[in-house]
């Protein structure tokens, strides 16, 4: 719906209030565009993405001589575990970033190995600064990548300064944009201030998290353990290993940290848990227990994935997966391809709609920025944003609505009260 709206010639935030990363609405407007609200495009992509991820990931691995031994076996764990859950394989903000985070580990390993030259350093701190603006929680790997470059190599100042100024030159072309359109305030206190300062209000209960996460992480515990007490590794191979521990912590500040703590957001732990169950795979010293373990490990982590997709067992109940879902709304019908303002509501009550036709597009942000207002800011900035988007239905759960129409005269947009909180445009002319 961001996407769609985008495409009408909205400008995020000014005209669309949202704490989305700028360079992902612009991706779903793109997509919209092409696609509309196709899910299946959206889907298809998102396989496409992760292909390409546990190629990448293979690659680097293999290039990098992280194993005593070159194989298949990166991309396939990778692959695997991206089937922990089905919200991984959904075109989000958080999977695009992990690619660009991949790209950023690449170059980490190649300055190990003093092989990094003045431009791919600009060009780590560029694909750094891309990731933090599909998903601004991936800012925490910039922190790992400069102490990952502190620790384990001899970096000179200049070329801390060079990655830098690739960090923040995309910021800059962003800023610069928003400037330009009026909205750079708006920018800075939706996206940055709301994300990293407001409540965290998880999706899901830890319960369910911990559902999802427990049989990779209880591999994962273990793998660790097995790896670093392994005495038959190279300097450089445990160097990689560093760097992969430090990216896991990473992962766990960018998940803590997350507005949502959604199931999608652990994404950021792929390729640590990956890293180090492939570990574990290949310190086996007999081939048949690593192909017992792999084939175990595989059942369970897809069985886990079916019995939570379509919910026919006893583990989807133990959760609140539920949430996760958009569920039938009493106003489904109401909002049916009508130009709809919500205000209060989930934004799961668009699902429906012809367009989002008010600026307050996400409830939580929205409140906020309303509630800062006095009563009669508040009035006129509601008043004149009903003016400018013409809803032909309103559902208000806050009871602003309700007040304007008692204190101001909206006689160009003469609404009938259907029930409670639902109000319909009298004259759609």
């Amino acid at each position: 719906m961001i996407g769609e709206s985008l495409s009408t010639g909205k400008v995020l935030y000014k005209d669309l209030v949202s704490p989305i990363a700028p360079l992902a609405a612009w991706m779903y407007m793109l997509i919209s565009s092409i696609g509309g609200r196709s899910i299946l495009l959206l889907q298809i992509l998102s396989i496409l993405l992760v292909t390409y991820q546990f190629s990448l990931f293979n690659n680097i691995m293999l290039r990098n001589k992280a194993y005593n031994e070159n194989s298949y076996i990166p991309a396939l764990i990778y692959a695997l575990i991206m089937l922990v859950f089905y919200d991984f394989f959904t075109l989000s903000p958080a999977l695009i970033s992990l690619t660009f985070i991949l790209l950023v580990l690449d170059n980490i390993y190649l300055r190990i190995e003093n092989k990094l030259k003045d431009s791919t350093i600009l060009k780590t701190g560029f694909f750094m600064g891309i990731a933090v603006l599909f998903y601004l929680p991936s800012v925490v790997f910039l922190i790992a990548t400069i102490l990952s470059f502190a620790l384990l190599t001899s970096l000179v100042i200049r070329r801390y300064l060079l990655f830098l100024y690739g960090f923040l030159f995309p910021f800059m072309l962003v800023f610069i944009y928003f400037y330009w359109q009026g909205g750079l305030d708006e920018l800075l206190s939706q996206w940055i201030k709301f994300n990293l300062f407001s409540s965290i209000q998880p999706v899901i209960n830890l319960q369910s998290i911990l559902i999802i996460a427990a049989i990779p992480s209880i591999v994962f515990l273990f793998a660790l353990y097995k790896t670093f007490s392994a005495t038959r590794f190279t300097n450089y191979q445990l160097r990689v290993q560093q760097v992969m521990f430090i990216m896991f912590l990473a992962a766990f500040g960018g998940w803590w940290i997350s507005e949502q703590q959604a199931p999608f957001e652990l994404l950021l732990f792929v390729p640590s848990f990956a890293f180090f169950t492939i570990h574990l795979i290949l310190q086996f010293k007999r081939k048949v227990r690593a192909e017992i373990f792999t084939i175990t490990f595989s059942i369970l982590l897809i069985s886990t994935n079916y019995a939570l997709f379509f919910e026919n067992t006893s583990l989807h109940e133990s959760g609140d997966f539920n949430k996760l879902k958009a569920q039938n709304s009493i106003y489904a019908r109401a909002t049916l391809d009508k130009d709809a303002m919500i205000i209060g509501g989930k934004t799961s009550l668009y699902m429906n709609a012809k367009s989002i036709s008010t600026r307050f597009y996400h409830p939580e942000l929205s409140e906020k920025i309303l509630s800062d207002m006095n009563e009669k800011e508040r009035m006129i900035t509601l008043y004149n944003d009903i003016k400018s988007n013409q809803p032909e239905i309103i559902i208000d759960q806050s009871g602003y609505f309700v007040s304007i129409q008692n204190r101001l005269n909206i006689d160009s947009n003469n609404y009938t009260q259907i029930s409670n909180n639902l109000f319909v445009r009298v004259n759609q002319n």
